[in-house]
């Protein structure tokens, strides 16, 4: 009630720092909500205001995009659309059968992009990229369970695949894992650099960026010679290096998201 009263994003205060959470939307929060406050009560208000709120925004706005600004579009992928139909596909079928076609709008955005590309991966290479990929993977992984399609599943794959070592660097970006894989060694964690790097066990990275992004961020600085160097020649680059947060910093919102996927596909 209190964001129908007062709609709108809630952003960060960045103070007298130079870079802040510069969240825009907003609406897909509110279908989640109504979502789950329609599957605990039955209420049938709710599920009105969430279809209200999934037609405002029926694909997350960085699908097909080459840029957006620093988590200008958090949480990345938009649950309300599963939660939605999870409620209502007994009570009120016909009402959520098109939500599906909502994920559907963006995945296609992503795979016109991925089509070109070796690795057949389409997001934007912006800061947190590796949020994006696992986003794109949830959406797929949605959409197939709510309608038994597998045309995204390659894509699907290729996308966790680009996490786990697929990519040009040949590096899994999540700290240990595989335990027989390159994984980094040197993440931009304090904890990591003076406990060990096994204390970021599980940890998924920020991932590659724009070599744009990266050549005008402010206080990056490499510690050692950039052993990929050979790799980082072309539009985006990642360093294993402790003085990179833009590429190499374990990050709890990719960490959740990623762990959600995973969990989500050892369910019998």
């Amino acid at each position: 009630e209190l964001g129908r009263r007062y709609p709108g994003a809630c952003q960060t205060a960045p103070g007298a720092a130079p870079y802040f959470y510069e969240e825009a939307n907003w609406v897909d929060d509110m279908e989640h909500g109504a979502a789950q406050l329609y599957a605990l009560t039955g209420e049938d208000r709710y599920r009105v205001e969430a279809l209200e709120y999934a037609a405002a925004e029926p694909v997350t706005p960085w699908m097909g995009r080459d840029t957006a600004r620093h988590y200008e579009f958090f949480p990345w992928h938009n649950q309300g659309h599963y939660e939605l139909w999870r409620a209502a596909r007994d009570a009120a079928p016909g009402t959520v059968r098109h939500l599906a076609g909502y994920y559907a709008r963006g995945l296609d955005a992503i795979q016109t992009r991925a089509v070109k590309n070796a690795f057949r991966v389409g997001i934007p290479f912006i800061w947190c990229s590796n949020n994006l990929m696992a986003s794109f993977a949830t959406h797929a992984y949605l959409y197939r369970t709510m309608t038994g399609d597998n045309r995204y599943r390659d894509l699907e794959a290729a996308a966790v695949d680009w996490l786990f070592g697929v990519n040009p660097w040949g590096v899994s970006m999540v700290i240990g894992y595989p335990a027989d894989g390159r994984t980094s060694l040197d993440p931009h964690s304090i904890i990591a650099r003076q406990l060990g790097v096994e204390t970021q066990l599980g940890g998924l990275l920020d991932g590659p960026v724009y070599r744009s992004i990266y050549e005008n961020l402010m206080y990056i600085r490499l510690l050692d010679p950039d052993e990929f160097a050979p790799f980082n020649t072309g539009f985006i680059v990642f360093h294993d290096d402790f003085g990179d947060y833009s590429t190499n910093e374990p990050i709890m919102d990719g960490t959740g998201n990623l762990t959600y996927l995973l969990s989500a596909y050892g369910r019998p």
